[in-house]
């Protein structure tokens, strides 16, 4: 699909109080090496809309751009600064382009579209491209990004801030069932590293994230 059409399918479900900074080519050629295939389509799509937030935050794709440093591809993934030093090796190879509300994380390892299951402390294959993983999580958001939860938990929270994740609130049981009146919100970072921490001590999911139950 060319990228104007598909920029055109998802522009009704992206939120529209989010206005991206400007597009910045040298960091978008330096962010989107690890894209292979998909760097000459993923920088498209950042020259038109340089990220955004979309279902009213549950997804956020960073931008081509040094700040605000919570959008910003390389700020994101700064090794040495920044959340991922927290992760190890589990995110080695890795270079993250968009997440989730809950802090899933996806990228491009080896030139294709990965996601990291925070809570789980894995990553997964997800696309072969950019663009199909795109069409994926638009076509059906409740599988690919989790939808029912996170739309129960802005009606138990209200709206998730840009910057902030729905996190499991501490004491955390890997076990149980993740429910609305158990999730607060938390600063993306702080979430990340929490996150983190959960699966060092063992504490991480053992199941898929889609044993998330809305009711509760």
């Amino acid at each position: 699909m060319p990228i104007d059409a598909l920029l055109r399918f998802v522009e009704p479900y992206l939120d529209q109080d989010f206005r991206p900074p400007p597009y910045d080519s040298t960091i978008a050629a330096m962010a989107l090496a690890a894209a292979g295939r998909s760097q000459d389509f993923h920088q498209g799509i950042l020259q038109r809309r340089n990220g955004f937030y979309a279902f009213s935050g549950l997804l956020h794709v960073f931008g081509a751009c040094s700040t605000p440093p919570n959008h910003s591809l390389l700020s994101w993934n700064d090794l040495r600064d920044g959340w991922r030093k927290s992760w190890g090796p589990v995110t080695e190879g890795c270079f993250f382009f968009a997440q989730t509300a809950f802090g899933d994380q996806f990228g491009y390892r080896g030139g294709k579209v990965v996601r990291l299951r925070a809570l789980e402390g894995r990553v997964d294959a997800a696309e072969a491209s950019f663009e199909e993983w795109l069409k994926t999580v638009f076509l059906d958001p409740d599988f690919a990004l989790d939808k029912r939860l996170f739309d129960a938990c802005v009606r138990a929270h209200g709206p998730l801030p840009h910057g902030g994740h729905f996190a499991p609130a501490m004491p955390y049981d890997p076990n149980a069932p993740l429910v609305p009146a158990t999730m607060q919100v938390v600063p993306t970072r702080d979430s990340m590293e929490t996150k983190a921490e959960l699966v060092r001590s063992g504490l991480g999911r053992r199941r898929s994230s889609m044993s998330f139950r809305v009711g509760g």
